[in-house]
């Protein structure tokens, strides 16, 4: 059979997929009404939207293939913009699914568009003068109200623009979110023209059923995180040292993690570049960091009992906890800590080859901080995700039809299972990867 003889049948299968995705996808919105997280939802209705979401991942997974080899034509790209925008559109007027972080970016968002210090005071303080009826009803229903802002000054600022496109609501909050994933997939597109990829990675990006519902729905800052990295590797491949350095430190200024790429883009940068590189990004990330972290050491820092306490999702640290009790789990934690700074070193210290590896190294770096962190929600694999997309691995993009089981920690722990969610339903999603990379290391022994 030729090439031409198939391109029919890869049509089609991706027809079929689609509507599987587009079904699936509708069903989870229709279900959504019913899945607030304050309300103990139906563990049925969970379990439903948990089935679908894994049916769409499903679908997804099995159009990746077809779908990075389309050749990008424009009516190809067209349509594929449109459907990835439909699945994202379909989620703005519906409330949190499983979720209430947002409701804290709101918060902060008001805070800083006051002029209000988001690391100060806690919510549970009180109430700001000014916030009217509305901060006041929001108020009553923040999570962690007793803790400080854990979210750093670039998240802070989106936060605010948020609260300037519309007040105390979540469609701002949305805006930027679905802004932030446009401009990514735009600059991700760019960034594999640069690298010699196929460009068609960037629509696997864009139709991941996942980031509806994380990005879209509970409008997770981690959004932000695609642009400024692809802008830094993008900015790291010209040598333009400065851009790098600053579009780094507004990234670390969403999440802290992005500071474990510093000696990776500074391995790959021109010797001439790394100072104006080094400079940019002081500056920036002390500015997008240092007001978070000169609260840290206060007893209700958000950031420092993040650290210690949370265990999400992690079951091989789970796992740990039971048979040894909690003093493990926390003489654990900044061994991990290490860890992840090690695999960054390590990775740094490859010489710089095709630009692919550059690619290569910040997926490895940005995969293994999520699987070491004690944390793993599913919208922290934006993290690597988009990195997964680009270099086509598959392994490394299971978790997206994986993780949303995550949500079956909402009925079992209501059941008083928890345990059962910890150290079982936890592991899945692991498990999966780790099959998967084994498989394609028999396979194809020297690729990741």
């Amino acid at each position: 059979m030729t090439s031409r003889d198939t391109m029919p049948w890869a049509g089609q299968r991706l027809w079929v997929m689609a509507a599987l995705l587009a079904g699936a996808q509708a069903g989870m919105i229709a279900l959504a009404p019913g899945l607030l997280e304050r309300a103990d939802p139906a563990p049925t209705r969970v379990l439903a939207f948990i089935v679908l979401a894994m049916l769409g991942g499903a679908a997804w997974f099995a159009a990746i293939g077809p779908l990075e080899r389309l050749p990008p034509r424009r009516v190809a790209i067209c349509a594929i913009a449109v459907f990835g925008a439909a699945m994202r559109l379909g989620w703005l007027g519906t409330p949190l699914v499983l979720d209430t972080d947002a409701l804290r970016y709101l918060w902060d968002g008001a805070l800083v568009a006051h002029g209000i210090s988001p690391w100060g005071a806690p919510p549970a303080a009180g109430v700001p003068q000014g916030f009217g009826e509305a901060g006041s009803a929001l108020h009553a229903v923040l999570p962690f109200a007793g803790l400080r802002s854990i979210y750093p000054g670039t998240a802070q600022l989106a936060f605010m623009v948020a609260h300037w496109i519309a007040p105390w609501d979540l469609l701002g909050l949305r805006i930027v979110m679905l802004g932030s994933e446009a401009a990514g997939v735009l600059l991700l597109a760019a960034l594999l023209r640069r690298v010699g990829l196929p460009v068609m990675r960037a629509a696997v990006w864009w139709c991941c059923p996942l980031l509806p519902v994380v990005l879209t729905n509970a409008a997770h800052v981690d959004a932000l995180l695609p642009p400024l990295l692809f802008g830094a590797l993008l900015a790291t491949l010209s040598g333009r040292g400065a851009l790098a350095g600053g579009l780094l430190g507004l990234a670390a200024g969403v999440k802290v993690w992005p500071l474990l790429l510093v000696p990776l883009l500074a391995r790959w940068l021109p010797a001439g570049t790394r100072l104006p590189a080094v400079a940019a990004f002081g500056l920036i990330a002390a500015a997008t960091l240092a007001p978070m972290l000169a609260t840290v050491a206060a007893p209700d820092a958000g950031l420092a009992a993040y650290a210690q306490r949370w265990l999400v999702n992690n079951a091989p640290m789970a796992w740990v906890q039971a048979a040894f009790g909690s003093g493990a789990g926390a003489a654990l934690r900044p061994l991990v800590g290490l860890a992840a700074a090690v695999v960054a070193l390590a990775v740094a210290r490859q010489a710089p080859g095709e630009p692919e590896a550059l690619l290569r190294g910040a997926l490895i770096v940005a995969a293994a901080t999520f699987y070491l962190s004690p944390a793993q929600y599913p919208w922290y694999a934006v993290w690597f995700l988009p990195f997964a997309a680009a270099l086509g691995c598959r392994a490394l993009l299971l978790p997206a039809v994986l993780l949303p089981l995550y949500y079956a920690f909402f009925p079992l722990e209501a059941l008083g299972l928890g345990a059962v969610f910890a150290q079982g339903v936890a592991a899945i999603h692991l498990i999966g990867v780790l099959l998967m990379l084994g498989l394609s290391r028999i396979r194809q022994p020297g690729n990741l």
